[in-house]
C-alpha cells in the first residue's frame, strides 16, 4: 500500500491538501485526482503543487468511523452554543473553549492546534500546527456518507481526521473549514462526530483544534499522528 499526499500553495500560503492510501495499481488514477483537486480549490490557483508518494511499511490500523449525527443550527450563535456544549461534556471549560474559537477564528494554520486542560499550547510550531497524516477512508464509508446524506466529500475526509485522533485519545476536537463557503464544522468525541451547520459565516477563515488530557505523552501522540496508518471503515 501506498499513500500519496497532496499540498497546494499560492505565494507560500496554504491553499489545499488531501491524502489517500492505495494499492499500486490506483497510485496513477488517484495522483490525477489530487492534482484536479488542488486546481479546483476555491481559495484560488496554486502556483506551487507537491505530489508526494510513500510506500506504507507499518501495518495499517482499520477501526470504525465514529457515529455520524449533524445538528442544524439556525445561526452562528446557536451553533457555537451548542458546540460549546458538546466540549463542555466532554469536561473542557469554557475558558478553553473561548481560547480554542480564538485560534480557530484567526486561522492560517495548515494543522491542528493541541491544547492541554490548562490552556497550554502543545504543538511544536504554533503557526503551523500538528498534520495528521497517513489516513484515509474505504470506499464503501465514503459510499455511505454521500449515498445516505450523511455529509459531503469535506465530510469523508473531516470524519477520517476525527475518527483517528479520538481512537489515539484526544479528548475533543473543534474545527471549522477554511473553505471560505463552507460553514459546517463540527465537534468530535468519544461519543460521536458532530457536524454543526453555520459553526461559522461565510467568508470566514477556519482552523481545528485538538483537547487533550494534562498528562498526555505529547511527542508520542504526534508521532502517531502523523506517522501511524489509519483506514478508517
Amino acid at each position: 500500500m501506498y499513500s500519496i499526499k497532496m499540498r497546494a500553495s499560492k505565494d507560500g500560503k496554504h491553499i489545499s491538501g488531501a491524502e489517500r492510501i492505495v494499492n499500486k495499481e490506483e497510485i496513477e488514477d488517484v495522483a490525477k485526482e489530487l492534482i484536479r483537486r488542488a486546481l479546483m480549490h476555491e481559495n484560488g490557483v496554486p502556483d506551487f503543487i507537491n505530489i508526494k508518494i510513500e510506500e506504507i511499511k507499518e501495518n495499517i490500523t482499520y477501526i470504525d468511523h465514529l457515529p455520524i449525527k449533524t445538528i442544524e443550527c439556525k445561526n452562528k450563535e446557536e451553533a457555537r452554543e451548542k458546540a460549546r456544549e458538546l466540549l463542555r461534556n466532554e469536561g473542557i471549560p469554557d475558558e478553553l473553549i473561548d481560547y480554542a474559537f480564538k485560534i480557530i477564528d484567526k486561522g492560517g494554520m495548515r494543522g491542528a492546534a493541541i491544547l492541554n486542560l490548562r490552556g497550554e499550547r502543545l504543538e511544536v510550531d504554533k503557526e503551523r500546527g500538528i498534520r495528521v497524516k497517513n489516513i484515509d477512508t474505504t470506499k464503501d464509508l465514503k459510499e455511505k456518507i454521500l449515498n445516505e446524506k450523511l455529509g459531503t466529500e469535506r465530510t469523508v475526509d473531516a470524519i477520517a481526521i476525527a475518527s483517528k485522533v479520538i481512537h489515539l485519545g484526544v479528548i475533543a476536537e473543534l474545527c471549522t473549514s477554511d473553505n471560505k463557503s463552507y460553514t459546517t464544522g463540527y465537534v468530535a468525541t468519544k461519543k460521536g462526530y458532530f457536524r454543526i451547520t453555520n459553526l461559522k459565516e461565510k467568508g470566514e477563515k477556519g482552523g481545528r483544534v485538538f483537547f487533550v488530557k494534562n498528562d498526555v505523552d505529547i511527542e508520542d501522540l504526534i508521532y502517531k499522528l502523523e506517522n501511524k496508518p489509519f483506514i478508517i471503515k
